[in-house]
């Protein structure tokens, strides 16, 4: 069970599986007669087919975004439209059971499918106000999936491993907080809460007590975490408190009120390239926009105007 107040959590390297080793103490002779006969003597290259797949998923993979999910007056929604729903979720709802995600998604699409049709019904999509919200958001979308595109195809493995021994390799990792925290519904519980602690009970205790997140059998402990896998109210504060210090206030958060203490501070270990490598993507991404926008510019003509219509001296080819 996930904590409420956690963001999100990296994305670990796959494990490889490891072949049993035990016959490796037979003696040669034995080992030999045991081989199993497709057992490739020559290990340089595979003894079988490693490349055909036996079962082509392929086309599936192509035609899953266009499965319909529901239809609207006839309008389909479509899988697709509800992954990019779910993926524009912020992180902390988004690592919630894929099934729920999907039902939610899935209502907020056929919801808005319906408001979209009794917009057109009664002539929304006529006024010029609206037009122009409509083209401003296909040149948004349009713009910045340009900027991905241009950039991405100029970062290599080679360029992110650079990146990674640049600013990562070496380095300790990111800081880490142990906190413990109470949950409960409203200020007036959390403000009772704190001034009970402050009067000598123990914090865990109060935690199984009240606390009606999922760590109060645990007395509200936490696992060590960096800022970023917290909820921003629950990190600013948390990395604010020197160890052992409990927030003399509650904490407003994601609907709830949080009380906060900090028991211990880290720094992680220097994480490997396959844990950050997304987020070096990410960064080298940032770091492409203003190439990639001179290069845009550098193709067009512009001509500006003042706010009367008079061409301004600012004008270029």
């Amino acid at each position: 069970m996930k904590c409420s107040f956690v963001k999100g959590s990296s994305r670990l390297p796959a494990l490889a599986c490891l072949a049993a080793l035990s016959c490796l103490t037979l003696p040669a002779l034995v080992l030999a007669q045991t081989l199993s006969p497709a057992a490739p003597m020559d290990m340089t290259k595979p003894q079988f087919d490693t490349e055909t797949p036996q079962y082509d998923v392929s086309h599936m993979m192509s035609q899953a975004p266009k499965t319909v999910v529901a239809e609207v007056d006839g309008k389909a929604i479509t899988l697709g439209q509800v992954g990019d729903a779910i993926r524009g979720l912020p992180l902390a709802i988004a690592q919630r059971p894929f099934d729920t995600l999907f039902i939610q998604a899935r209502q907020e699409l056929i919801q808005r499918q319906a408001l979209v049709i009794r917009a057109h019904q009664i002539g929304v999509d006529e006024d010029p106000a609206v037009q122009r919200q409509v083209q401003a958001t296909v040149n948004r979308v349009l713009s910045d999936a340009y900027l991905l595109k241009t950039i991405d195809a100029q970062i290599t493995e080679a360029k992110l491993l650079a990146k990674y021994n640049e600013i990562v390799a070496g380095k300790p990792g990111p800081e880490e907080v142990r906190i413990r925290l109470i949950l409960v519904g409203t200020d007036k519980e959390a403000t009772d809460a704190i001034k009970e602690i402050q009067g000598g009970a123990d914090f865990a205790d109060v935690a199984r007590r009240i606390s009606k997140d999922p760590t109060s059998a645990r007395g509200g402990e936490v696992a060590f975490a960096s800022r970023e896998n917290l909820l921003p109210e629950i990190g600013s504060v948390a990395f604010a408190l020197p160890p052992g210090q409990m927030a003399p206030y509650p904490v407003r958060a994601a609907g709830a009120w949080y009380i906060v203490r900090t028991e211990e501070r880290r720094h992680s270990e220097t994480p490997p390239y396959p844990v950050v490598r997304e987020i070096l993507l990410h960064t080298m991404e940032r770091e492409g926009v203003p190439a990639a926008i001179k290069e845009a510019m550098d193709q067009v003509t512009v001509h500006e105007y003042t706010i009367t219509g008079k061409e301004t001296e600012a004008n270029r080819p």
